[in-house]
């Protein structure tokens, strides 16, 4: 676009203002027609040039390039949001996939642990019964303890903290309960199976736990 100087817009502007003063002392209704369409023609012209003239000095101090840049960069800024949202919302929905599995494998240890024989019954079966009672608490045991350590082994997000927290405490409380079963067999004078009836309590607690946060998804 061709380069309009400031001496010349105010010379144009100069030059309308004297027109319009020839206009106003015309004599004549035909000679104020024509004077009053140049006048006209004039202030349009001057107009226009005054316009390309502020579009050039805004370019020169850089307005038209701020805005850009003020519109680029609250693009890139919204742009920036909606990614962390949607890290976010990943993050928190593999979390609970993962801890919902594992709630799944300690629901089922918990289980295991509430049906586990009376000590009574236990000892009435004979030696070999016996010996394969132990080795099932102590799978048991093993069980709840991983258990334990794949839960803790987590990275809950700001959101599900504080179930988490009730999570890593009831599954602590099953891990005791796969000791409780298994020390058992390493009682003997205990007739009446004190450690089997504290681990099938201590797992129906961990098991309330359990399902009550896998309803609340």
């Amino acid at each position: 676009m061709f380069s309009i100087d400031l001496i010349q817009v105010a010379i144009l502007l100069s030059v309308v203002c004297l027109g319009i003063i020839c206009a106003i002392n015309a004599r004549g209704f035909f000679r104020q027609v024509v004077s009053w369409l140049i006048v006209i023609f004039m202030a349009v012209m001057a107009a226009f040039f005054s316009y390309i003239k502020f579009e050039s000095i805004k370019k020169e101090i850089g307005l038209s390039e701020s805005a850009a840049e003020s519109s680029s960069s609250s693009s890139d800024s919204s742009s920036s949001s909606s990614e962390a949202s949607a890290y976010i919302d990943s993050a928190n929905t593999n979390f609970i996939a993962a801890r919902n599995q594992l709630l799944q494998n300690a629901i089922l240890v918990s289980e295991s642990i509430i049906s586990f024989p009376d000590w009574k019954n236990i000892n009435l079966q004979g030696i070999e019964k016996r010996e394969s009672f132990e080795s099932k608490a102590l799978s048991l045991r093993n069980k709840s303890m991983d258990s334990y350590r794949q839960i803790r082994g987590l990275a809950p997000p700001d959101a599900e903290k504080q179930s988490y927290d009730s999570l890593l405490a009831a599954t602590d409380n099953l891990r005791l309960a796969g000791y409780e079963v298994h020390s058992q067999f390493g009682l003997e004078a205990d007739t009446l199976g004190t450690n089997i009836s504290r681990a099938r309590e201590r797992a129906r607690q961990a098991k309330l736990v359990f399902s009550t946060i896998i309803n609340e998804e």
